[in-house]
């Protein structure tokens, strides 16, 4: 009977070799299925808004902004050639602006301080006294207020841009602002300025603080016919200060 029960013990007892590699088999699928659940990401991981996306996050932001500041720049503007050289003020929703334009007109830069209300545009010009009611475009000017508009005005620029792509940081100032690039069709930028080939094509470069507001806008093209290359700087700062546009 003994030698019977230690036969019986010895054929259940397992090899240690087999005992091992179960064990070892064993440890690899868990470790796996670990390894595999922490490194898969979840979807907020794995989405990134596209650049397209956030140029029409930064349009929905500067459109429900009561008010900005604005400053525009030029370089690169040919000599003789006649439009706008700068400018700064104060806009708000709905289309309104007060400021002052620099423009060039048969060779003489002037300044002229602007009010845009309600669809009439008022100017102070040189050797004219008070503000009068003009008509912009004898002056080679925008109707300044409609570069607030939300459906005509500059932030139109951001959602008709083509083949947005992200682009290296800038600094303005004291902010480090993201970059996004694309093209704009002339006739958009024609729309907008007053000036420009209607049938070219203008690069544009868009700076974004981190919360998303549109800062900056740099536009390049033939803003003075076909074959030329002027640049147009727009910033846009103080969202949502107090501003009073009356009419004059």
């Amino acid at each position: 009977m003994s030698v019977s029960t230690s036969v019986s013990l010895t054929t259940m007892r397992l090899p240690k070799s087999i005992v091992s590699t179960t064990l070892a088999a064993l440890c690899l699928v868990g470790v796996s299925a670990c390894s595999s659940e922490a490194d898969t990401p979840s979807p907020s991981q794995s989405t990134e808004i596209s650049p397209a996306q956030r140029l029409a996050g930064a349009k929905a932001k500067a459109d429900a902004a009561t008010s900005f500041h604005l400053t525009l720049t030029s370089a690169d503007v040919p000599d003789g050639a006649d439009g706008i050289v700068s400018a700064e003020g104060v806009g708000q929703h709905p289309p309104a602006f007060k400021g002052t334009f620099k423009v060039r007109l048969r060779g003489i830069e002037a300044d002229a301080e602007v009010i845009s209300l309600n669809g009439e545009v008022y100017a102070k010009l040189p050797l004219i006294p008070g503000m009068n009611k003009i008509d912009p475009k004898t002056f080679g000017l925008p109707d300044p207020a409609m570069l607030f508009s939300t459906d005509k005005g500059l932030t139109t620029l951001l959602t008709a841009t083509s083949n947005p792509t992200k682009g290296q940081p800038v600094r303005l100032g004291s902010e480090v602002l993201s970059t996004i690039s694309g093209t704009v069709p002339g006739a958009n930028v024609v729309d907008l300025l007053g000036i420009g080939d209607r049938n070219g094509t203008f690069a544009a470069t868009y700076g974004l603080t981190d919360d998303g507001q549109l800062r900056q806008v740099v536009l390049k093209g033939p803003f003075f016919g076909a074959g030329t290359a002027a640049t147009y700087t727009l910033v846009l700062d103080k969202y949502g200060e107090p501003v009073t546009i009356e009419k004059p």
